[in-house]
């Protein structure tokens, strides 16, 4: 039998490792694959590079990231603000889903401050529905399989929607033995600690 599977879907390069990776590290101590999937290259993340620069030094950033974390690394679809729901980009995301064969998807809140986020949820949720759909095409074509997946949302940032409503969470995984990792895997993104 083959070992259970978890992938995070998340906009930027280091969401992941600010929403969800604690989590991912969690599910490795207990023998399961995981993925790293960024949807945006982070391209607009700087104030000093240009967006090719940005682009090439955040995706080595998450790669380093990635490797910390020790999860397959997926090379993201679109830029910063071009994250929108669409066909074409669900074809994408839905392949990414199907590689990992996961059961579990990690992602964004529905009820975030940045679009970004909001949208990578959406396609996050909708690409897990497509994953057992013969009929669905992701791009590049990957087979459909069975399995139930679940989907988990992130916490938005500052724990609030965007009316500034407080969202209470209905569960917590306890992430101290994991919070070493999670911050080295959050330090390899250089480039945004002056930017953030």
């Amino acid at each position: 039998m083959s070992k259970p599977s978890a992938i995070a879907i998340a906009a930027h390069p280091d969401d992941i490792e600010f929403y969800m990776a604690s989590t991912l590290l969690r599910l490795r101590e207990k023998g399961w694959n995981i993925h790293y999937f960024n949807l945006s290259s982070g391209n607009c993340g700087s104030m000093q590079m240009t967006p090719p620069q940005t682009r090439k030094s955040r995706k080595h950033e998450a790669q380093i990231a990635a490797k910390i974390l020790g999860t397959k690394y997926h090379p993201s679809i679109t830029d910063d603000l071009e994250i929108i729901f669409s066909v074409p980009l669900l074809r994408r995301v839905s392949a990414a889903i199907r590689k990992s064969k996961a059961s579990i998807v990690l992602t964004h809140s529905p009820q975030d401050y940045m679009e970004d986020h909001t949208e990578t949820c959406r396609l996050a949720v909708t690409g897990a529905f497509t994953h057992a759909m013969p009929n669905f095409k992701s791009n590049p074509t990957v087979k459909p399989y069975g399995q139930d997946v679940t989907v988990y949302h992130a916490m938005p940032h500052s724990l609030r929607d965007p009316l500034r409503r407080r969202i209470i969470p209905g569960q917590f995984v306890n992430t101290t033995p994991v919070q070493e990792n999670k911050l080295k895997a959050l330090e390899a993104h250089e480039s945004q600690q002056n930017w953030l």
